[in-house]
């Protein structure tokens, strides 16, 4: 292949809006099934995997068979390997498809699986001291939860500023993007890209070091803290009252259709990207949001 022609971050999200309206479709269609045969509770209990399974079937039909998708075919983009010179070999492709789909449900389980752990280990030590070795194990945890999310958002700005991998999968794999029509390219389409990635930029870096100034300011305070009438730390902050997108205390909790709890400001940037809840993924628009009254 000569030259060829890399596609840019308009051409792979405009492919990957496409997708997503033909998964969400799957979704459903699985869902409704699902209920019809297996009832109601069932589906309830294992919706997640539901859509986890739609997903990898979607993936499965196409790129794993060595097709387009529906997507790719509308923006006429195909997957080619690190060299640029052939299409992903099959290992890849399913690598690509496991990590997007099965990878991906069970990460959610395992931090799901781990909050609920230590917030029952918590409650059942409430009226005694917490054991150390429980409270480093929390800490530990929520710096891995909080630098999952912080990965994903540099990778997505990495995404809007050089175009070249829409998931992390693909990068780990080096999956990318060809445009099989050359003149449908256009660069000043980029530009719109290139700029929300370095807003996107500042945004984290702002966010970063609100979140460094506050760590100081906690600790500097601490003893402080102690010494008022609160021993028994009722206004730390808890995994019954704890934001899953910053791991601090809630403020202005706000609820999702599907009933998490998030920070007002944490959730409303979160939609700005994905309109999607971050623990379950289920999909809905910014106007779902249920900001609390004299909810903590």
């Amino acid at each position: 292949m000569v030259n060829p022609q890399v596609a840019g971050t308009a051409e792979i999200l405009r492919a990957t809006q496409k997708d997503e309206e033909y998964m969400r479709y799957l979704r459903n269609l699985i869902g409704d099934i699902t209920q019809r045969c297996l009832g109601i509770p069932f589906y309830l209990k294992w919706k997640d995997f539901s859509a986890t399974f739609s997903d990898a079937l979607f993936f499965s039909l196409t790129t794993l068979s060595g097709l387009q998708t529906l997507g790719e075919e509308y923006t006429n983009i195909i997957q080619v390997d690190r060299s640029l010179q052939s299409i992903p070999s099959k290992w890849a492709r399913f690598t690509d498809i496991g990590l997007r789909t099965i990878g991906y449900y069970f990460l959610l389980r395992l931090q799901t699986s781990l909050e609920n752990e230590l917030s029952s280990i918590s409650t059942a030590e409430s009226d005694d001291e917490e054991d150390p070795c429980i409270t480093h194990l929390k800490n530990y945890l929520l710096i891995i939860f909080k630098a999952i999310t912080v990965l994903q958002r540099i990778h997505l700005i990495i995404f809007y500023l050089n175009g070249s991998y829409n998931n992390i999968s693909k990068r780990l794999i080096g999956i990318k993007y060809l445009v099989i029509r050359r003149w449908l390219v256009r660069p000043e389409h980029q530009k719109p890209y290139k700029i929300l990635g370095w807003l996107a930029a500042s945004q984290l870096l702002l966010n970063l070091a609100i979140n460094m100034y506050n760590v100081k300011t906690k600790v500097s305070s601490a003893p402080a803290v102690q010494k008022e009438n609160n021993p028994s730390g009722k206004g730390a902050a808890t995994s019954q009252n704890q934001c899953s997108l910053c791991f601090e205390k809630r403020n202005s909790s706000t609820a999702t259709p599907c009933g998490h709890l998030f920070c007002w400001s944490c959730i409303t940037s979160w939609m700005q990207n994905k309109e999607e809840c971050p623990l379950c993924r289920e999909a809905f628009p910014p106007s779902k949001l249920i900001f609390l009254q004299n909810y903590y």
